[in-house]
């Protein structure tokens, strides 16, 4: 419970929502990508995603981007090094995750089957 109300006080701190963090996740996740990626990875409707971008924008976050392919078609781009700097430090429960000598007490295998359940968590087929 400490953990879920400490994540969402976060939220509050860089005035972001539960859904523009998780599509941010999702662009550091599977790299750049249009809006309408974006929509179809998190189930919003293109007229959402714009608002989540809009917000991801205005903080810093991502910027976009005309795609050199074709030019009617955005890409969104996250900025990993502005999240790291500016967001993650508001995640005080992540901060230790954060350090190498946290795996230490750790073996291969049990990360890999770590791994595996948060994959299956977030996984939208389970």
């Amino acid at each position: 419970m400490e953990l879920l109300v400490s994540n969402f006080e976060a939220l509050a701190d860089v005035e972001l929502n539960p859904t523009d963090i998780g599509s941010l996740c999702l662009l550091l996740l599977h790299g750049p990508a249009p809006a309408g990626r974006l929509a179809e990875l998190t189930g919003l409707t293109t007229g959402a995603v714009t608002g989540v971008i809009d917000r991801l924008e205005e903080g810093g976050f991502v910027h976009r981007e005309v795609d050199p392919a074709d030019r009617r078609k955005v890409i969104v781009v996250p900025d990993p090094k502005r999240v790291d700097r500016d967001l993650f430090p508001h995640f005080p429960s992540l901060q230790r995750a954060r350090l190498p000598a946290f795996y230490d007490d750790f073996s291969d295998a049990e990360l890999e089957r770590i791994a595996e359940f948060l994959a299956r968590l977030t996984s939208p087929d389970t």
